[in-house]
């Protein structure tokens, strides 16, 4: 019988079933699991992979270049701090099983490296020191990490129950904005909070994060 023209694995093939299998389990799965999404047997994967952790590897590759913002090194350094944020919070909300996974790598080389190169780029041009660059870029993984956590949270957090016993936060609920759903309002809020912070450094020159040690 001839071969199939097109070869039934590729690494582009095993990148693909292992994120579809990441997703339904969460990150957890075998090399044997991978196989029988693939309907091959587990020796074949070891012609194209060294192992599990090589997979991972690649799929770390694939979510880093599909989670590159393509900023635009004109813009605004704010309006690219939004984007950047929101960017990144809706790719992680779709797959939350990434973050862990992208949280415990470095970025790879290629589009997401050029994407934090045009961020870095853009607040340096602003007048931010280049001491607060990889702090101000931290600072909107953490925001965009968190904002995707909650994008999975129920609109209503708190049942009546604890509600009934606390005057305060049943007072904040009733004056929340309604124009925007609970956790879009809460990551605008976020971000605009993180904008004025970085504002008020910029305006102040950009004073050192904590003081100076005594000599």
């Amino acid at each position: 019988m001839p071969r199939p023209s097109t070869p039934k694995l590729s690494i582009d093939a095993i990148v693909d079933a292992a994120i579809t299998l990441a997703e339904q389990t969460g990150g957890l799965f075998t090399m044997a699991d991978l196989a029988a999404a693939l309907e091959v047997r587990p020796s074949s994967l070891y012609n194209h992979v060294a192992g599990r952790a090589e997979v991972v590897d690649l799929i770390r590759h694939r979510m880093h270049e599909e989670m590159a913002v393509r900023i635009d090194p004109r813009a605004d350094w704010r309006t690219v701090v939004r984007e950047s944020a929101r960017a990144q919070r809706d790719a992680l909300a779709r797959r939350p099983w990434l973050t862990m996974l992208l949280a415990t790598s470095p970025a790879e080389l290629g589009a997401a490296a050029s994407s934090i190169e045009n961020i870095a780029f853009v607040l340096s041009r602003a007048g931010f020191r280049d001491a607060d660059l990889l702090q101000i870029i931290t600072a909107i993984d953490i925001v965009a990490i968190g904002a995707s956590l909650d994008l999975l949270s129920p609109e209503r957090l708190y049942p009546r129950d604890v509600l009934a016993e606390s005057a305060s936060l049943s007072r904040a609920l009733r004056h929340a904005p309604r124009d925007l759903p609970r956790a879009e309002s809460a990551f605008v809020f976020a971000v605009d909070l993180l904008i004025s912070g970085l504002e008020q450094r910029l305006a102040a020159g950009n004073p050192p994060a904590f003081p100076a040690s005594p000599a």
